[in-house]
């Protein structure tokens, strides 16, 4: 059990001290380009819509992408960032939309590193995430605008140096047309409804270490939703209300004795509950049922005895 609860912690410390080496480290490296797609180039004024962001390996392996995007906030409002099929699964720095800048940014890593898309893949699989857009009602014009990666973002190949790739970056043009009178498409919308499975099924783990919140008991748990993303996380010990928290998670109770429940939340508002129950609970008279399996053990040994005897 100690040896399983020395591994968990150095399993997070190890990826983090990974990823964050390899940015302290550059050199020449083959070329990555990042790029930004959409259904459409031209969108109404109210309407909400999806820009993907992809990557294109060029035939060598990443494990890192730090991200950094602009939008012109005057005329584009950035609502959320879709992490559902993502290639990215460490999230060092989950995705952060700066509406009065007009900035995105997040650093993901991709343990075993990323070498592009498979054959026959019909391009799902180099996603990064969608970020979700709507069209702002401005008074007069139809204005392009463009999306676009910052100089900033940055790409690591799997190479155990932390080898930064010569990056391209690619824009993307949209063109705002007035609002119109039809009631314009939510793309984002349309996404929602077509999410009908709730996140990954996953297991809750108890575990206690010196060097992580002062020896005290914490949880650690992991899932992922394929389709929309995952929207919120919350923790529930015995009979207290629901708590939205991140693994890890340092538990209130110490005596181990509540059950305990993570709640994982997708953007569709799909569920998934995972639970645990801990020794203490199952077995609230554990000396009881420990002194009657002795006593047991001790009569059958005379009960052998004696026919040996015989």
């Amino acid at each position: 059990m100690k040896h399983q609860k020395l591994k968990v912690i150095l399993q997070f410390g190890l990826s983090f001290c990974i990823l964050i080496f390899a940015f302290c480290i550059s050199g020449r490296a083959e070329a990555a380009i990042l790029y930004l797609e959409s259904s459409q180039n031209e969108y109404r004024q109210g309407q909400t819509f999806v820009v993907e962001a992809r990557i294109d390996a060029e035939g060598e392996c990443i494990n890192t992408v730090k991200a950094d995007l602009s939008f012109p906030k005057d005329v584009l409002e950035a609502i959320d960032f879709g992490r559902g099929g993502s290639i990215l699964n460490l999230w060092l720095k989950p995705p952060e939309i700066n509406q009065t800048q007009g900035l995105i940014s997040f650093i993901a890593g991709i343990p075993g590193g990323y070498c592009g898309k498979l054959s026959g893949d019909p391009g799902s699989s180099n996603l990064l995430g969608k970020i979700v857009f709507k069209a702002k009602e401005i008074n007069g014009g139809e204005p392009s605008v463009e999306v676009e990666f910052l100089d900033s973002s940055q790409v690591l190949l799997n190479d155990g140096l932390g080898t930064s790739a010569k990056l391209t970056a690619k824009r993307i043009a949209l063109k705002i047309l007035l609002k119109g009178t039809e009631v314009p498409e939510d793309e984002w919308d349309k996404e929602l409804k077509k999410d009908t499975l709730p996140p990954e099924p996953f297991n809750i783990e108890v575990h206690q270490d010196a060097s992580v919140f002062e020896g005290k008991y914490f949880i650690t748990f992991s899932t992922a939703d394929k389709q929309t993303g995952i929207d919120y996380l919350e923790i529930k010990e015995g009979k207290k209300e629901w708590k939205k928290g991140e693994s890890p998670y340092l538990l209130e109770d110490q005596s181990l004795r509540s059950i305990i429940k993570v709640r994982a939340m997708d953007k569709a508002g799909n569920e998934r509950v995972a639970e645990y129950m801990p020794l203490k609970k199952l077995f609230p008279y554990r000396w009881l049922v420990i002194i009657f399996l002795l006593a047991t053990g001790i009569i059958l040994w005379f009960i052998r005895r004696k026919k040996n005897e015989k």
